[in-house]
């Protein structure tokens, strides 16, 4: 007999209500960490981009005229095979890097320590008890779709990975630093077949309320920055470097209250705000 209160949920669906009772609240939340959690490892992840197509670009232009000029009886062939072979290792070395960057070794043998702009985050908490019923090896199977449609059950082991929270990112350019415990990148979206409600009571989840306190007073910071002399110097005219600006000013007035700092992302959306709203008061 099917459980009625069971439903079939995107993952990322499963995880915002995790984080929170208003759902469309927690997808905002989600969309934060996913970002804050990318920024965190994008220049190591556009290291290992170039990396690879630098050292792919090498084996292809080598190895494969070395096995051509070898097969032709050319002098000198077989030192370009092995200049070839070198750097066909090399590609698969930054490949092997990368994956152990990801699961600790080169077998997702145990989860590691997930990467957060900021673990100690109350969503990023939340969000950890979901994929701590995620990583057991029970009944509860994570899943996708093939492109017909047919269901593919998933390892619990795809949460073991260090890199979890891009899982649930909606934008499939952050899923794309995935790789899945075997094979090569997994940037597949996810679903759940669950009660979402049994499993936030079995994992002692704690999703914010509506109306609780923000963490981030935003009010009082976006008003200090009215009068401030840098901000009536900005050129509106100007596109570049004011966003960049009013970003450094939000982020000294919370250290210069001691208060913890809220992600790039958020104050780069309400630095946004801020420069719509001057300019719109500069045209009127």
């Amino acid at each position: 007999m099917v459980d009625d209160r069971k439903e079939v949920l995107p993952l990322r669906i499963v995880a915002a209500r995790f984080i929170s009772a208003d759902e469309q609240a927690g997808l905002i939340e989600l969309d934060r960490i996913a970002a804050d959690a990318s920024r965190v490892i994008q220049s190591r992840y556009l290291l290992l981009c170039s990396a690879l197509a630098a050292t792919a670009f090498a084996t292809m232009i080598t190895l494969g005229p070395g096995i051509f000029l070898t097969l032709s009886e050319t002098p000198g062939a077989d030192t370009v095979v092995i200049i070839g072979l070198v750097c066909f290792v090399l590609t698969m070395a930054v490949f092997a890097s990368w994956r152990v960057f990801q699961y600790g070794g080169m077998k997702a043998s145990a989860p590691q320590t997930a990467l957060y702009a900021n673990a100690d985050d109350p969503a990023a908490r939340n969000l950890e008890r979901l994929f701590s019923l995620l990583q057991r090896e029970s009944t509860l199977r994570a899943f996708y779709r093939t492109t017909k449609g047919a269901r593919r059950d998933i390892d619990h082991r795809y949460f073991f990975g260090k890199l979890r929270a891009a899982h649930v990112a909606r934008d499939g350019t952050i899923r794309s630093a995935l790789f899945g415990p075997v094979g090569f990148w997994f940037d597949r979206e996810l679903f759940l077949d669950a009660e979402v409600l049994k499993l936030i009571a079995d994992a002692k989840a704690e999703p914010s309320r509506v109306g609780a306190p923000r963490k981030y007073d935003y009010t009082d910071a976006v008003m200090s920055l009215i009068e401030h002399p840098d901000v009536r110097k900005i050129d509106i005219a100007k596109k570049r470097g004011n966003q960049k600006l009013v970003v450094g000013l939000l982020e000294d007035w919370y250290r210069s209250r001691r208060r913890e700092v809220p992600g790039e992302t958020q104050l780069s959306s309400y630095a946004k705000q801020i420069l719509e709203t001057i300019a719109k008061n500069r045209s009127s």
